[in-house]
Parts: C-alpha cells; structure tokens; sequence
C-alpha cells in the first residue's frame, strides 16, 4: 500500500512538472508572437498562495502606445493566454486599470506593474 502511494505521488510530481512545462511554452509563444515595440511592461500579482495568478505583458510604441498585449490568467495550469483589446491603441497616460478590469483586483495589480514597468 505504501510503495503505491508512493508511486501515485511521484506520477502526480511528474505531471505537475509537464503540465506546468506546456504553460510556460505556450506564454512563450504568445510572447514571442507580440508585435515588438520600443517599449515593454510586464507585471505579476501576488495576491496569494491559493488565488488566480496574472501574468501582463504590455507592448508600446515610441509614443507609448499600447501597440499588443498578453493577458495569463488562472488558478491551473491550463490558463491560456489571451489578448487585452480593451488596451490595444490607448495611450499610457489615459490607461485606467480599474475601468480595464472593474471587478479583478488581481488583474487590476498586474496591469499597474506592468505600467510602471514600461
């Protein structure tokens, strides 16, 4: 009984650790698919152990221009990124992340570090 016990937690371990591979691959594309400008921000909350995870990459233009964005949002490993058209066009100075994300606290943290990491 223990040594399959044992054998149950070393498969979940490595299927945690494939699954968690697949999540960074695909940010990574998407990422590497943003149309580059020449400025970049990216943010992260931190809100807690057992909440959803944001991960924000925001692109900009010379006049800082939000040109592309990557949103990663999610409590598994099956999150998938997405694109924030909300932002797509708007200017650093007029972007609001409370009227962005009016009811996310966590993607409204996200998107202030990923402002002021431009």
């Amino acid at each position: 009984m223990t040594t399959a016990l044992i054998m149950l937690a070393m498969i979940a371990w490595t299927l945690q650790i494939g699954l968690g591979w697949l999540q960074i691959r695909r940010f990574n594309h998407a990422f590497i698919a943003m149309e580059k400008g020449a400025y970049l921000g990216v943010g992260r909350n931190n809100d807690g152990r057992f909440k959803p995870r944001v991960l924000i990459a925001l692109s900009f233009d010379e006049d800082y221009n939000v040109i592309d964005s990557v949103l990663m949002r999610g409590l598994t490993v099956f999150s998938l990124p997405k694109k924030i058209n909300a932002l797509h066009g708007l200017n650093l100075a007029d972007i609001n992340p409370k009227i962005i994300f009016p009811n996310q606290l966590s993607c409204q943290h996200a998107l202030t570090v990923a402002l002021l990491t431009k």
